[in-house]
């Protein structure tokens, strides 16, 4: 209960700021389809259905199987929407839909799969289930490794995963040589962020103190 508790903490600290990269993204897309179509009908829809919450759900999953830029940005909505209410199986879904079927730029498609990563991990420890680690694993795999700003928090998502899939199956921390291992190839790399290595070192602390 502690580590999840602890790690939740940190995970909901790094979802904030990875939020805030999904409106720069949500921002520059719809600024650049502005810039070159007229506002069309689908725009007006997903517009309005944002105004609409009663009817926001049935107005987003007509507006993401349309084929443009409105399709993304409702599949971004609809995800927001249900990790608040805390429908993680609907949102992995969607996560899904970006990462696998969506033709992306490698960053939009790596911050996607960042915080599909984070959001998921968080959701493991919550509920205490292994339903989503292959998911969150093929998420981490779709961090591009060509963005080297994105190395640090790939290597941290990857210390995490082995972390939850630990605490869900109650195996200990402190002879599990994958996981120390993970933790000395973070904290002895020249390219990992210190932000990165300083929470990494006060789980792995955490975990062989408590």
């Amino acid at each position: 209960k502690k580590i999840q508790i602890f790690v939740s903490d940190n995970i909901k600290y790094i979802l904030i700021l990875f939020s805030l990269l999904f409106f720069i993204f949500i921002a520059i897309q719809t600024y650049n389809y502005f810039l070159t179509q007229q506002l069309k009908k689908t725009s007006i829809n997903f517009f309005n259905s944002i105004e609409n919450s009663n009817e926001i759900f049935d107005s987003l999953n007509e507006i993401k199987n349309s084929n443009n830029i409105f399709a993304t940005l409702s599949i971004l909505k609809l995800i927001q929407k249900n990790n608040e209410d805390k429908n993680y199986n609907i949102s992995n879904e969607l996560y899904k839909d970006l990462i696998f079927s969506k033709d992306l730029d490698n960053i939009y498609k790596s911050t996607i799969a960042i915080h599909a990563s984070y959001t998921l991990i968080n959701a493991s420890l919550v509920e205490k289930t292994d339903i989503y680690l292959n998911d969150i694993n093929n998420y981490i795999s779709n961090i591009s490794d060509e963005l080297l700003s994105f190395l640090s928090t790939k290597n941290e998502l990857e210390y995490l995963l082995l972390l939850t899939d630990l605490d869900i199956k109650n195996i200990d921390y402190k002879n599990n040589s994958k996981i120390l291992e993970k933790y000395n190839e973070i904290y002895n790399s020249n390219l990992i962020s210190s932000s990165v290595k300083e929470r990494v070192k006060k789980i792995h602390e955490f975990q062989l103190y408590n």
